[in-house]
Formats: C-alpha cells, structure tokens, sequence
C-alpha cells in the first residue's frame, strides 16, 4: 500500500480520535482548558471566603477550571490563557484595576466604586438589596412602625434619595439625620431614636463601622427602640432583623453570571447584576428584651414577597 495514503490515512484516524475525545470529555465533566477563572477574595473576610468557595465549586461543576488567591497574589500569578477575574470586595477591585485595568473581570461589591474602567468583559454584581426592601421589612415585622429614623452622610446619599421614593410608596415617615463627621454621630444619633419608632441602618463605614456600631446599639437598646440592619453579623451584633445576601446566593448568582459570560461568546449582558435572592435575619432574643413579638420569620418573607409585587 502507497505510505503517503496510509499516513493521510492515519490523520484523518488521529483527527477523529481527537474529537470524539473532545466530546466524551467536556460530557464527563473534564475541564475546558481555554477557560480559566480566578477568583479574588480576601483570606480575612468571612463572607468573601465563602462567597469565593461557593463561586468555584459551581463552576468546577461545569468543566472549567477555577482558583481561589488573595488580592495580595494578583500581581505574582499569571493570567493562564484566557482568564477571568471574579474580584470579591472592594481590596480584590481596586487591586485588580491597578494591576490591569482592562482585565475581564466580574466585580462583586455591595456597592459600585466609582471611576473604575468599563467593558462589555466587565461588569458588576452589587450584593446589597434592593433599597425598597428595608421598608418592606419593616412593614412586615409590625406596620404600626411608621417614623423611622435614618442617619446617612455623603457616602449614603444616594441610598438616602431613594429610601424617601420608597417611604413615599409605603406610606411611611422617613426622618434623615446628615452625618458630616463621626463627631456628630451621638448627637443625631439620640435625636433619631428618640423621635421615630426605630432607627434603619444602611451600609456607611462613616457611621456604621467597628468603632461604632456598638455605641449605636447600645444608644438605641437604652432609649427602647429597635435597629433594623443591612446584614446577618449586624443582626448577631443587636439588631432586630436584617434582609442581607447570603454567601451562597452571592455564590451561585456569581457562578451564574460566568457560566453565561462564556456562552455569549465571552461578554457580560449587562453591565450590572443584582442578587437573584435574599435571606432574612432575626434577633429574637433581643426582641424579647425589647417587648416586641417578631412574626416567625416564613411569615416575614411572605409578606416581603407580597410587598415586592404590590404597585
């Protein structure tokens, strides 16, 4: 038999081989080599650990191949082929944008940073619920609670706006306490829960951080009202209730927004994502303590629910 036939012969067979191979493989699950996801998350925040670890083992699952580093190693690993970030926090986004602005990267925040650069590779997961939804908490635990107390400072501002387009549509009195210094904070502080039923805290590092948070509660507890939080340590911490993502919600929606990345020909649908799902907190201990009976917590969220889709 003519060699040059049997050689043509034999790649031909090889080529076949290799995409049956192929198929077989990404059937069983083995990882896509021209993918390659890193996930950005800092080793000292609990949830962006789990958030992280929630983010690759749904990804794991689909054949490509994932890795979890520090913000700290962003710079000392190198991309592998064809990489996409998952940056976990504001220290995992703005490092990554230093290191390469114009990387493909889905970012996950409660809050978008502003000036950052944009791409259709590059889009934003913002953690936070949606602002509506602290009043419908509200609304659900007692709807007698209708002055509510809010401190806010220029990092909330926006926040604050939106809340009062809120109030408006639940019929509530939303009071804005301006904090322009941490100075000012216990003074407006005990203005607040004085005049209102109770004080609804949203996310500020001005007014709402380690240094503070305590003194907040502790202000608010004396004086007898409740504190209505923005996530389930604030809620361990002495607030009375939270709505709040949860890691694995933060997690899979994460995972979800890649998998689809990838099949729309590598690029984000839209530029910003929001939690698909909530999860609920309740501090029942401290609601004894403050005479108050919280509706069992499937209860809540029914009514949330309800509240979500009234007009």
């Amino acid at each position: 038999m003519n060699s040059s036939l049997v050689s043509k012969h034999s790649v031909i067979a090889v080529l076949i081989l290799l995409f049956v191979l192929e198929l077989v493989g990404s059937r069983l699950g083995y990882a896509d080599t021209r993918r390659c996801v890193v996930i950005v998350a800092s080793s000292d925040s609990g949830f962006q650990q789990k958030t992280a670890l929630r983010t690759k083992q749904k990804i794991d699952a689909t054949g490509v191949r994932s890795k979890i580093i520090s913000p700290d190693q962003i710079a000392i690993v190198p991309p592998d082929q064809q990489t996409l970030y998952v940056a976990i926090g504001e220290d995992a986004i703005e490092t990554l944008d230093l290191f390469d602005p114009d990387a493909m990267v889905l970012r996950v925040n409660n809050a978008e940073i502003p000036a950052l650069h944009y791409s259709s590779t590059q889009a934003d997961l913002i953690t936070s619920q949606p602002t509506c939804k602290d009043l419908q908490l509200i609304k659900a635990i007692d709807p007698k609670w209708t002055t509510i107390g809010v401190l806010y400072s220029r990092n909330s501002a926006i926040t604050a706006a939106e809340l009062v387009g809120c109030a408006v549509r639940y019929d509530l009195n939303l009071q804005l306490y301006a904090i322009t210094d941490e100075r000012d904070l216990l003074k407006s502080l005990q203005t607040a829960v004085e005049n209102n039923h109770l004080l609804l805290a949203i996310v500020d590092p001005l007014i709402y951080n380690s240094r503070t948070v305590k003194n907040v509660l502790l202000t608010s507890y004396r004086h007898r009202k409740p504190v209505i939080g923005y996530s389930e340590s604030f809620v361990q911490a002495g607030a009375i209730a939270a709505v709040y993502t949860s890691p694995e919600i933060a997690g899979d929606d994460a995972a979800d927004i890649v998998i689809e990345f990838f099949a729309n020909d590598w690029q984000f649908r839209r530029k910003r994502y929001t939690p698909s799902g909530f999860s609920l907190g309740t501090n029942r201990q401290v609601g004894t303590s403050l005479d108050i009976s919280l509706p069992e917590d499937e209860a809540i969220i029914e009514t949330i629910r309800r509240l979500k889709t009234e007009p």
